[in-house]
C-alpha cells in the first residue's frame, strides 16, 4: 500500500509504521508493536504519545500493563479535517502580517546603499572591485573619462586592462575631448569601445556604471573622492545616461 499520502498529511515514516502494525495487531503490547513494526524499541513510547495526542491510538491499562489499539482509520479524515483547519488559522494571521511585510520590502528598496572612497588608493579600490564584481561578457561604462585621472594612474590603468581583457569583461567608454591620445591607447584593447566627447567639454569628474553600481568621481590636484552607490534602479537610469551621450559622441 502507498503511504505516501499519510506522510503528506503530517505523520512519519515510524507513526506509520506503528500505526499499520496496530491495525493488524489489535490490541497490542509494545514488545508486538516493535516486532511487527520493526522499529527499534527505545522510540516506540515516543511515537505512540504521538499518535495519541493525533488521536490515532488509545490505550487501556490491564494488571498494569498498558495495551495499545488503533483508532477507526476514519479518523484520519478528521486528522486532515483539523490540519485544515490550522492552515485556514495561519493564513488568517499571515493575511494580517502581510501588510508590514511588505511595508519592510518597501523600505528595504527604498534604501540606498553608498560608499565614500578617497585619494588615488580610493581610485584603486574601486577599480578592483569593478574586476572582482564583473564577468565575462559584462560591461564596464565610463561617462567623461578625464586626462588628469590616466596622467595619474595611468600604470596602474594599463596592467587593470591587461587583466581586465583577460578576464573577458567589455569596456564602453566615453573620453573627454582632451584626452584622445589616452583614448587611442585603448582603442586598440580588445573588448574595448571608445568615443569622445565633442571639443572642450572638459572635466575632472567622471561616472562609471558597472552591474548594479554608479561611481560618481572627482579629482582635484593629486587628491580623488569616489562616491560608490549600490543600487539596481540608479545604475539603470545612469545606463540610460550613458545611452544618450554615446549616440551623440564621436568616434
Amino acid at each position: 500500500m502507498n503511504t505516501q499520502i499519510l506522510e503528506e498529511i503530517g505523520l512519519t515514516k515510524t507513526e506509520i509504521k506503528i500505526y499499520l502494525a496496530l491495525l493488524k495487531l489489535g490490541q497490542s503490547t509494545t514488545t508486538n508493536i516493535v516486532r511487527k513494526a520493526e522499529i527499534h524499541a527505545s522510540k516506540v513510547y515516543e511515537f505512540l504519545d504521538k499518535l495519541i495526542q493525533k488521536g490515532l491510538v488509545s490505550y487501556v491499562i490491564k494488571s498494569n500493563k498498558k495495551y495499545f489499539t488503533a483508532s477507526d482509520p476514519s479518523i484520519i479524515k478528521e486528522f486532515l479535517h483539523e490540519k485544515v483547519s490550522e492552515i485556514n488559522e495561519q493564513e488568517k494571521e499571515i493575511d494580517m502580517i502581510l501588510p508590514r511585510l511588505a511595508e519592510i520590502r518597501r523600505e528595504a528598496e527604498e534604501t540606498i546603499h553608498s560608499e565614500i572612497y578617497e585619494g588615488l588608493r580610493g581610485v584603486k579600490s574601486v577599480y578592483e572591485k569593478i574586476l572582482s564584481t564583473l564577468k565575462k561578457g559584462e560591461t564596464q561604462y565610463i561617462i567623461g573619462a578625464p586626462r588628469i585621472a590616466n596622467e595619474l594612474v595611468e600604470g596602474y590603468l594599463l596592467e587593470w586592462h591587461r587583466r581586465r581583457i583577460k578576464k573577458g569583461i567589455r569596456c564602453k567608454y566615453i573620453y573627454d575631448s582632451n584626452a584622445r591620445d589616452y583614448g587611442k591607447v585603448r582603442e586598440k584593447m580588445q573588448f574595448t569601445q571608445v568615443r569622445y566627447l565633442p571639443k572642450g567639454n572638459v572635466s575632472p569628474m567622471w561616472i562609471e556604471i558597472f552591474r548594479d553600481y554608479v561611481a560618481i568621481s572627482h579629482i582635484k590636484g593629486r587628491n580623488a573622492v569616489l562616491f560608490l552607490i549600490h543600487d539596481r534602479e540608479i545604475a539603470k537610469g545612469y545606463l540610460d545616461y550613458f545611452g544618450l551621450i554615446w549616440n551623440v559622441s564621436r568616434e
